[in-house]
């Protein structure tokens, strides 16, 4: 038996009804959930057999909820779970067929078309449905869902009110995966808004709490990129308080983050950012590794300027192992030796010009010098001035 089948079977015998000799077919779905927001948790800390093992778990939820008496989803904790299981990557089917049940499931009919009208990307009816709701006023397991889907509905057109329903799921739901997901997305939301205070506090408590998430590479991906682009590194004053922030998690995590930062500022021309990222990149970097090796490039590459020693710099792209680096890396080493090739070409020495004069001096060179555009130009012109004289003749 795999690690993650072991995993649910565990998780699904930790619940409160197992543990009372309740059968595991007849657990109703809210139990059911708890244990799938139990995974999440478990995702969020960076267990990759929770990956597996959610899916596993959201395979048995669907038979077992389609299959369940219609009279199970009146009661709201059930129908509720309807909801946020459907939110957490459950098949829409279950939902779009409890909306037809007569009487009505006992849940908020907005909210519950409203999740369908998200999962199904139908977003104008998700607006409509789920903006008015107050997120804080539903139970705390299934209300951080509700504002973290709101917070994406609304992020395009009002960023504050998008931060601030990002701050309502995790103070709803801490420690879960909703937590994660939107103290990640909150990162780059206050980015944009240049409020730089806010993006290190929020940065610091990322990775101080979820580096080991399963989406922790997304997460240094998009920060990197988003340092670079926005310029938020940019100044002298700015670098070390970044340094700050990364050097808050761990040594490998910091490492990886130096790295794809250099990465990303060397693409965004960010080339002081770069140097600086590179240099601490290196410092963490096992000496002769492929990490040091990228380090190394990035530096290389961010040092292609007018006043730099262009030889030193093409000896040291020249030296890099391509097959140490990955295809983007090796593609940055292509562009990086191209231009410091063209930089470090000396100018054609111009061959001075012969006056006019001398040229024309000499009958055999003058003859050449001469084209036949000049020839028919000057014919032009002695054809011209005798109609001129002629017109004026009395």
């Amino acid at each position: 038996m795999n690690r993650c089948a072991l995993l649910l079977i565990a998780l699904l015998a930790a619940s409160p009804l197992a543990a009372a000799d309740t059968p595991p077919d007849t657990i109703p779905p809210f139990e059911m959930v708890r244990t799938l927001q139990t995974l999440q948790a478990q995702i969020a800390d960076g267990n990759a057999a929770a990956v597996a093992a959610q899916r596993e778990l959201l395979g048995v939820m669907e038979s077992k909820f389609l299959a369940a008496d219609p009279t199970v989803w009146q009661d709201g904790r059930n129908a509720r779970a309807a909801v946020t299981y459907t939110l957490s990557g459950g098949n829409p089917r279950l939902l779009r067929g409890l909306l037809t049940l007569s009487p009505p499931i006992a849940v908020d009919a907005n909210l519950a078309a409203g999740a369908l009208a998200y999962i199904e990307n139908r977003e104008d009816e998700a607006r409509k449905r789920l903006l008015p709701l107050d997120a804080r006023s539903l139970p705390t397991s299934l209300g951080g869902q509700v504002a973290l889907v709101q917070a994406g509905l609304v992020a395009r057109e009002d960023l504050n009110r998008a931060v601030g329903l990002l701050d309502d799921a995790r103070l709803l739901m801490p420690g879960t995966l909703v937590e994660e997901a939107a103290l990640r997305r909150e990162v780059f939301l206050v980015a944009q808004t240049g409020n730089l205070d806010r993006f290190e506090f929020l940065s610091r408590q990322y990775l101080r709490r979820f580096s080991t998430s399963i989406y922790a590479e997304d997460f240094r991906q998009r920060f990197s990129t988003a340092i670079a682009r926005l310029g938020i590194a940019d100044g002298d004053d700015r670098f070390p308080r970044l340094e700050t922030i990364l050097k808050s998690s761990d040594p490998e995590n910091q490492r990886a983050l130096f790295l794809q930062l250099a990465q990303a500022a060397v693409v965004h021309g960010k080339l002081s950012t770069a140097r600086s990222a590179a240099a601490d990149a290196v410092k963490l970097a096992p000496l002769g590794g492929s990490d040091a090796m990228r380090a190394g490039l990035y530096d290389a590459a961010a040092s292609i300027i007018a006043g730099n020693d262009i030889g030193e710099v093409q000896k040291r792209l020249s030296s890099l192992n391509r097959r140490q680096l990955s295809r983007r890396d090796a593609d940055l080493l292509d562009a990086a030796v191209a231009v410091a090739t063209a930089v470090g070409e000396a100018p054609a020495v111009p061959t001075p010009l012969e006056p006019v004069s001398t040229v024309a001096a000499d009958a055999k060179r003058g003859d050449d010098w001469v084209t036949g555009t000049m020839r028919a130009a000057e014919a032009d012109l002695s054809t011209v001035d005798a109609l001129l004289e002629k017109a004026n003749s009395p």
